[in-house]
């Protein structure tokens, strides 16, 4: 059988206090939508998407509500899409049917899964090198004490399987921060932790909320996001491309 669903994306604002960048944007995603009920795992057929990605909404709302205590001289538009699981879909909608003119969006930032399994000296930056989003991450990192690395596992093609991709698509410079792994304490214990969870926990109903779960690498990773958004929204340089990359035509 056939079903035609529809379903929406759900945006905010928050105004600039500038009175020119204000009408330039950040845009900070994260998506709604997990797999609903699906196949029976044992007698759960309901696939939560705990992680993936309430867990990003959850951050996504933290920025918000931090952001707008002090609004910067950009406006940022916080965007929860709708069908990433299904394509990107409700990404792709927003880039090319986009509230605002696209040459206006200056930079997007993506949050899909958060790190739950504890806090970390390294945040992994997907879409390392293609802009100068990089170095911006590098220098307030350090400031921090902390690093950023590039993907790990660039074989699984992750830039292009999240919701960023689709602004790279129309030449907005993008990043996704994906947890790091070394870990400050039980390193080797923590990695376990982690990688157990794309092969045991990843599209499936265990992916819930858990007692064990620790919120003080989410909060590490948000806050480091959270400098970036603020630097990219308050100075009067816009993010750009690597030259030769594969976007930069694009912008």
């Amino acid at each position: 059988t056939m079903r035609e669903l529809r379903s929406a994306n759900v945006v905010g604002l928050l105004p600039g206090h500038h009175p020119t960048l204000r009408d330039e944007y950040v845009v900070v995603t994260a998506h709604f939508d997990h797999l609903g009920i699906g196949k029976p795992r044992g007698e759960d057929a309901i696939y939560n998407g705990a992680v993936d990605n309430a867990s990003g909404c959850a951050g996504l709302l933290a920025l918000a509500r931090a952001t707008a205590a002090a609004p910067p001289a950009r406006s940022v538009l916080f965007v929860s899409v709708t069908a990433e699981e299904s394509g990107l879909l409700g990404s792709q909608f927003f880039a090319e049917n986009p509230p605002v003119a696209r040459e206006r969006m200056v930079a997007n930032f993506n949050v899909d899964g958060l790190n739950i399994w504890g806090p970390t000296r390294d945040v992994e930056f997907i879409g390392h090198g293609k802009s100068s989003l990089t170095e911006l991450a590098s220098r307030l990192a350090e400031a921090r004490g902390r690093r950023v690395e590039p993907d790990s596992s660039p074989d699984l093609g992750l830039f292009y399987r999240s919701d960023h991709f689709n602004f790279a698509r129309i030449g907005v410079p993008a990043a996704y921060f994906k947890a790091g792994k070394d870990f400050l304490d039980r390193t080797e214990e923590r990695r376990r932790m982690k990688g157990s969870y794309t092969t045991v926990h990843y599209h499936q109903p265990s992916d819930e909320l858990a007692p064990w779960w620790n919120f003080d690498g989410a909060a590490l990773d948000l806050e480091l996001l959270l400098d970036c958004l603020l630097a990219t929204a308050n100075d009067r340089q816009v993010p750009t491309w690597t030259p030769g990359d594969e976007f930069a035509a694009r912008r």
